[in-house]
């Protein structure tokens, strides 16, 4: 365990001079409080950077938000940055650089890297803080936690919603899945194929292909899918965008469906095949889109955004669900670090008060409990939202009001 403090002690040397004829005395120290360092390993200039960079802002603005308002007592929260670039082969001297230069936390939205660091987390007793899902980092149950929801939790709710609600449905209707060899799409392939296997009914499975990480060329998985009636697209930076292109651009009419991943692409995918090109695509999400300003912490994050970085709202708003969705998921991490601190003192906080904090924690969002920890659930959130992709709003528009709870069969 590591006590982090820090205290600045203040020169009396120029005061003692005086002592003898002001007849003044040296103050006590003064205590600057206890600084929490997170380390964030990110990606800031490789496929995913488009969605990654604005998670970073979000980040920092937290972080800054917290150290502003002394939120947590006697503590100045410190985040220190790494860039992995999407590259395997950093993550491992990401995460030395990061504890080489005093971070208490880890935190990343790269699956891979989450994957990778899993066990370095339970060694040092050092929790790392992930946007990004794998069934690798849930079970079993070690130092990483998930602000996200199991890949199946995302698909069964979207695929039982569309068998009973979508006009456009016919049973059964031919699904099927592309991506990037990657976590997040092998979880996501996955989760459409046991799906639609359990439910032959509703859904005959064409297949889920996949192609080296970094590809661009999908002729031969658009061939193979051309026939789906709906599409899982990949998910990650300009794979998802240059295969909906090409899946469009030879006249294949698949309804896409989705999760928030795809969302944080959005300027890629618009820009790549305009809004008739996903219009009508179907998505759940677990975190709250622009619009939804009903929410405190929708207009907490855009009041940040405008407050801090006014020239770059128009921007990230349009780059998609990167600030708004990461800014849910890191508020959630603070909700745990405050509770841990809370508990322990500042002066005590360390890997391990994070870790007792996490493992008993829930937060409500809303009218639902929303999201919760236990000593064997490493995700997030319970619930979901089901969301459209409109060419006559040109947004993402919210199509189901009540959260759906992602225990579906």
């Amino acid at each position: 365990m590591n006590h982090r403090w820090k205290r600045i002690a203040v020169s009396c040397l120029m005061i003692l001079a005086l002592v003898a004829t002001l007849g003044l005395g040296c103050g006590d120290e003064e205590e600057e409080g206890v600084i929490i360092t997170i380390g964030h390993i990110s990606d800031m200039t490789g496929p995913a950077a488009t969605a990654l960079i604005p998670i970073n802002y979000a980040l920092k603005d937290l972080a800054k938000y917290y150290n502003d308002n002394e939120l947590i007592p006697g503590v100045t929260i410190k985040v220190i940055e790494y860039d992995a670039r999407y590259d395997p082969s950093r993550d491992v001297p990401g995460w030395e650089w990061i504890k080489m230069k005093g971070a208490d936390l880890g935190f990343t939205a790269l699956p891979t890297t989450a994957e990778t660091l899993k066990t370095f987390a339970g060694t040092d007793e050092m929790p790392l803080w992930a946007l990004s899902y794998s069934e690798a980092l849930d079970y079993p149950p070690g130092w990483v936690f998930l602000a996200n929801c199991p890949n199946r939790d995302l698909i069964a709710p979207l695929l039982n919603w569309i068998s009973e609600n979508d006009p456009d449905y016919v049973a059964p209707a031919k699904i099927g899945s592309a991506g990037w060899d990657e976590p997040y799409a092998i979880g996501c392939k996955n989760a459409v194929r046991e799906y639609a296997e359990a439910h032959p009914l509703e859904w005959d499975y064409v297949g889920g292909y996949a192609i080296p990480l970094g590809g661009m060329v999908w002729g031969a998985e658009v061939s193979q899918l051309q026939e789906c009636d709906y599409l899982w697209p990949p998910s990650t930076g300009t794979g998802t965008s240059t295969f909906m292109r090409e899946f469009r651009d030879r006249g294949y009419e698949a309804k896409f469906i989705g999760t928030d991943a795809h969302a944080a692409y959005r300027n890629l995918i618009i820009d790549a095949v305009g809004w008739d090109g996903v219009d009508g695509m179907l998505a759940t999400s677990p975190t709250r889109w622009w619009t939804e300003t009903q929410s405190p912490i929708v207009s907490l994050a855009t009041q940040l955004l405008e407050t801090n970085h006014p020239d770059k709202f128009d921007q990230f708003v349009y780059a998609g669900i990167g600030y708004i969705g990461g800014f849910q998921q890191t508020y959630a991490f603070f909700d745990v670090l405050k509770a841990a601190v809370e508990e322990v003192g500042a002066d005590n906080f360390d890997g391990q008060a994070f870790y007792d904090a996490a493992v008993t924690f829930s937060g409500q969002w809303d009218t639902y409990e929303m999201w919760n920890f236990t000593d064997t659930k490493r995700y997030t959130w319970n619930y979901v939202g089901i969301y459209e992709w409109s060419a006559a709003d040109q947004d993402i528009v919210r199509i189901v009001d009540p959260w759906l709870s992602t225990a579906v069969d």
